[in-house]
């Protein structure tokens, strides 16, 4: 794949904003099946308990996962960039919000003025802090769809009604 890295032919803000969300959905498909998968009660604690051991999340906690984790589960990462790379600013554009991301959920603030939460279904830090909090459901890595398509998300929505009484 060859990959062009001059100013010329350098991708419109436009372009790179809509390929990095389609590579986000592609990513979020992958992370939200084989996620739920790694939560499988033979494989867990061969594999995912290693990223459990922090029940409250923190940044570098994103990062702290077993060897096969960061394989399978970072595999979703790649695949879109076989189908939208077309510069490489596009690459580091795709990597700096890829990190961000995973920082921001895995962060353990839910700051108000965060710019991700204009992204539409975006799940952002109470949404993974649940899922670290109750090892269960949420698991999604950016956005909520999958979660609420297959029903993933209703202990969070019963968390939600009781901390509302």
């Amino acid at each position: 794949m060859d990959i062009p890295y001059d100013w010329e032919r350098l991708p419109r803000w436009y372009s790179v904003l809509g390929r990095c969300f389609c590579c986000a959905v592609i990513e979020d498909t992958w992370h939200y099946f084989f996620h739920r998968l790694l939560h499988h009660r033979r494989v867990y604690k061969y594999i995912h308990k290693v990223h459990h051991h922090f029940q409250v999340p923190f940044g570098l906690v994103a990062e702290y996962a077993h060897p096969l984790e960061t394989l399978i589960l970072g595999g979703g990462f790649f695949f879109g960039i076989l189908f939208f790379a077309n510069h490489v600013f596009f690459l580091w554009a795709w990597m700096f919000f890829r990190l961000l991301e995973t920082i921001d959920v895995h962060s353990g603030y839910d700051f108000p003025f965060n710019l991700l939460h204009l992204i539409p279904g975006y799940a952002g830090a109470r949404w993974h802090d649940f899922h670290h909090m109750n090892f269960n459901g949420n698991y999604s890595s950016t956005f909520v769809w999958w979660d609420k398509l297959f029903g993933t998300d209703h202990q969070y929505k019963e968390y939600l009604s009781k901390k509302e009484l």
